[in-house]
């Protein structure tokens, strides 16, 4: 008898999987001593969860699933887990995943979160635990929980690549604050040592100095398809300090990388043009990255077109001139393919969209006001109220080298639109979820009035629309 599925009960649930690393060889050296180990890492994992609010609803020969009510409940699961292995247990891989479960007769789940949460813990690396952004978002206020991004994963028998974090474990947390101190306190014993010994150091290499100095002689600089002198863009060898500009391919993006830091994230309540989305204001986190130069430009679609990628979409320029010309009237599906085909040239997958949180602490560039360059934004800061885009790079960089955030073309990002910060990540990551209505574009366009330019304003649209003011501007995972 066929079951009436439209009977099934589906609930949104905190998947998490976990996987026993190596079981089929250690069945096969001594099968009574590996069923034994599996049988008491199979009791405490069912305490574990018990413990927090869970259950366990599945079991293979060689893992485990459980349901617990909340992400929270379930990262207190997965770090007990990981942080209190007992002597002698199985080495073990854990994924999690926040998403809707069907609810079968016999009390099973099935369906996309399970399916996720299995196909990240195939991923994760022996004692860790691999987890969507997803169940990140939902289990970031839980004080003891720290994440480190992983980048976009692509899953087997699934579409869409899926943004991974790795849960630390204690020992991990505490080698990253470990590290940190450390380099916070080399760093200013060796402002004290520079200061103490500079006077001296000045006065031994001023005997070797001429008199005179004859003028200096400019280097030669290459000069890049805007036509401007641009500094020397190396490709081999990075060292990825902040600062440092590379180009991964002849056509790819100018990347400049940025230092990592805490920002404040949104606007106060007095800032003029202020959105009911751009708060509360709340510190986040930024790991270092890169991220473009310049947006994209038309030439650099059309060698992406030229080679057969791009899903062979080729945008109107509105009669204004490609080239030097931000790429506009792309939508965030659109540049899914763009990015295909740049981490395709580049071996890996390394390019992606900036989080809406990394895209504007570029943005500001350690500024607080609405814009990168003070208070107010004109004409010769940026382009806005007109009729067209110009070229990239017309106007000035702002603190930290990028062109053109504010005005030009609006920006989409990777997050999926929330309309406040409330459950905000505070790690840089950016927001999604499994039905994404909208997306974030940022920065404001060519038509857009003043207001809309401001480092802390926000727009959205549905992913596959098509937008003549919007363009964009990739970022890129150091390696």
């Amino acid at each position: 008898m066929v079951e009436n599925t439209d009977e099934r009960t589906i609930r949104l649930a905190s998947i998490v999987a976990v996987d026993i690393v190596g079981f089929s060889t250690m069945s096969e050296r001594d099968q009574r001593n590996a069923a034994r180990k599996v049988e008491n890492l199979r009791a405490r994992i069912e305490s574990v969860a018990a413990k927090n609010g869970g259950r366990l609803f599945n079991t293979a020969g060689d893992g485990f699933m459980l349901e617990f009510g909340s992400a929270g409940a379930a990262l207190g699961a997965v770090q007990d887990i990981l942080d209190k292995r007992l002597k002698g247990e199985p080495p073990i891989r854990v994924g999690a995943h926040v998403g809707d479960v069907v609810v079968t007769a016999t009390n099973d789940l099935l369906g996309h979160g399970v399916n996720v949460a299995a196909r990240l813990q195939e991923l994760a690396e022996p004692g860790t635990a691999l987890v969507s952004a997803e169940f990140r978002s939902m289990a970031r206020s839980s004080p003891s929980a720290a994440f480190q991004s992983r980048g976009q994963k692509p899953l087997d028998n699934i579409e869409q690549r899926v943004q991974t974090f790795e849960i630390l474990s204690k020992r991990q947390r505490f080698m990253r604050a470990t590290r940190r101190y450390a380099s916070m306190g080399a760093a200013v014993a060796l402002l004290a040592i520079g200061a103490y010994f500079a006077p001296s150091i000045w006065r031994f290499t001023q005997q070797f100095m001429p008199s005179e100095q004859p003028d200096a002689v400019a280097a030669p600089v290459e000069t890049g398809a805007l036509g401007d002198e641009q500094p020397e863009i190396r490709t081999s060898g990075p060292t990825y300090a902040a600062g440092y500009q590379f180009s991964d391919c002849e056509t790819c993006p100018e990347m400049v990388v940025l230092p990592g830091g805490i920002f404040t994230m949104g606007s106060p309540a007095g800032e003029a043009g202020r959105g009911r989305d751009e708060g509360p204001q709340h510190e986040v986190s930024i790991s270092p990255f890169a991220i473009g130069k310049y947006e994209v430009t038309f030439a650099q679609w059309d060698a992406c077109l030229a080679a057969g990628g791009c899903g062979g979409f080729s945008p109107p320029d509105s009669g204004w001139g490609r080239g030097a010309r931000p790429v506009t009237g792309v939508s965030w599906n659109d540049i899914q393919s763009y990015l295909d085909w740049l981490n395709e040239r580049a071996g890996g997958l390394r390019y992606r969209l900036a989080s809406e949180a990394e895209w504007e602490y570029a943005a500001r560039a350690g500024a607080g006001e609405a814009y990168a360059f003070g208070p107010r934004v004109t004409a010769t800061d940026a382009t806005f109220r007109t009729r067209q885009t110009t070229p990239v790079g017309e106007h000035a960089a702002n603190a930290w080298g990028l062109f053109d955030v504010h005005g030009n073309v609006g920006e989409w990002v990777e997050d999926c639109y929330v309309a406040n910060y409330e459950r905000a990540p505070i790690d840089g990551g950016a927001v999604q979820a499994d039905n994404c209505a909208r997306r974030v574009y940022r920065g404001g366009g060519f038509t857009d009035p003043a207001n809309v330019l401001r480092a802390a304003a926000r727009q959205s649209a549905p992913a596959d629309r098509r937008i003549a003011v919007v363009g964009f501007r990739v970022a890129r995972t150091l390696d």
